[in-house]
C-alpha cells in the first residue's frame, strides 16, 4: 500500500475543527495532536500551498492596517471529502524507532550506570508528560463543552496518559535491575 501524505491529512483533521492560519495550525496541534503527531512550520506551510494547490483547502487573505496580510485556510468539499476517506482506511502500522531501546538493548556494552540513568530520564519525562496530560484533561473539559469531538479527543489523550503510565511502571521494574547490576561496571574492553 503506497504511503499518504499524512502532513496532509493532519491539516486536513485539525482544519475540519474551522478556518484557521499556518500559525493557528501550529498553535493548535501543539496543545492537541502534538503529542503523537508533530506538524513543524516547515512541513505546515508547504503541506497548505500544495493542499491549495490541489483544491482541498482554499486560502483567504484577511489584511488589517500596520499589521502584516493573514492567510486563513478552510477545507473545501474535496478536503472533506478526502478527509472523510481517510478516516474510514485501515490504519497503516509503522515500526516504531525507539533510541531508549535501542541503547538499552546494547546496554552490556557500557557501564550499567548509563542505562540507569537513560531510564531515569525516562521515568522524568514520563512524570513531566502525565503532568501536562492533566493541563490539557483539565483545558478539554474546560473549553470543550458539548463538543461532539470532545469524547475522541479524550479518547487519544487517555492513551497517552495510559502509555506514560506504562512506562512509569516499566522504568520502576528495570531501575532496580540494573542497581542490582551495578557492581559489575563493564564497558568496551573490559
Amino acid at each position: 500500500m503506497p504511503r499518504r501524505n499524512q502532513s496532509h491529512l493532519a491539516l486536513l483533521g485539525l482544519l475540519s475543527m474551522g478556518p484557521k492560519s499556518g500559525y493557528d495550525l501550529k498553535q493548535l496541534s501543539a496543545w492537541s495532536v502534538g503529542y503523537f503527531w508533530r506538524e513543524g512550520y516547515g512541513q505546515i506551510y508547504p503541506a497548505l500551498k500544495a493542499m491549495t494547490a490541489a483544491g482541498l483547502i482554499r486560502r483567504k487573505t484577511e489584511r488589517s492596517s500596520g499589521r502584516p496580510d493573514r492567510h486563513v485556510y478552510s477545507l473545501t468539499s474535496a478536503g472533506r471529502k478526502k478527509l472523510d476517506h481517510w478516516l474510514a482506511q485501515p490504519v497503516v502500522e509503522d515500526v516504531p524507532r525507539n533510541e531508549l531501546l535501542l541503547k538499552l538493548f546494547f546496554g552490556g556494552l557500557s557501564p550499567a550506570s548509563v542505562s540507569r540513568e537513560h531510564l531515569a530520564e525516562h521515568r522524568r519525562r514520563r512524570e513531566h508528560a502525565l503532568a501536562e496530560y492533566a493541563a490539557v484533561r483539565r483545558r478539554i473539559e474546560k473549553e470543550c463543552g458539548d463538543d461532539p469531538q470532545k469524547l475522541f479527543w479524550l479518547m487519544t489523550l487517555s492513551y497517552g496518559e495510559c502509555m506514560a503510565e506504562a512506562a512509569i511502571k516499566w522504568c520502576d521494574r528495570c531501575l532496580p535491575q540494573l542497581r542490582d547490576a551495578g557492581g559489575a561496571e563493564t564497558g568496551p574492553g573490559n
